[in-house]
């Protein structure tokens, strides 16, 4: 199962998952939408990048992951998070080391290094820290995070 955060994306062709349908739940209250941040060839495989997302009037920082293909796959695993290290209050997250636990990616902030779940935002060293995460999809060569309308988040 997909997380929303997470997307693969393949080189032939270029989709992913969540590319394909909207979230029409009944949890959903207001119309998602899918905003650019930057075009593929901005990520680096294996790191982060910063990307600023300003939508319906409000602005934020965004942390894109890219994690690279594999010995026997094109994919690539895109991962969207909030840059803001709510430790530190400094946009440092893209910045961070990857790695993973039990076989979970994650980020390791860069100043304080808490660590965090790239797939849902959770720190794994203090329950009560969170990072906010974004659905991702490359639809072509760019790089969309999805939003709802209304939400002061995006």
């Amino acid at each position: 199962m997909t997380s929303p955060a997470l997307a693969t994306t393949s080189s032939t062709p270029l989709s992913s998952p969540s590319s394909a349908t909207q979230d029409t739940s009944a949890a959903t209250q207001s119309p998602l939408r899918w905003v650019t941040l930057c075009q593929r060839e901005d990520l680096v495989p294996g790191s982060g990048v910063a990307a600023w997302l300003e939508a319906d009037g409000h602005a934020r920082q965004i942390a894109l992951f890219t994690l690279p293909a594999t010995a026997d796959s094109d994919d690539l695993t895109l991962f969207a998070i909030d840059h803001h290290d709510p430790v530190s209050g400094a946009n440092v997250i893209a910045r961070g080391l990857l790695g993973d636990h039990a076989g979970e990616p994650l980020v390791i902030s860069p100043l304080y290094k808490q660590r965090y779940r790239l797939s849902d935002g959770q720190c794994l060293d203090d329950d009560t820290l969170a990072l906010t995460v974004w659905p991702v999809r490359l639809a072509g060569g760019e790089v969309q995070v999805q939003c709802q309308r209304a939400d002061d988040a995006c």
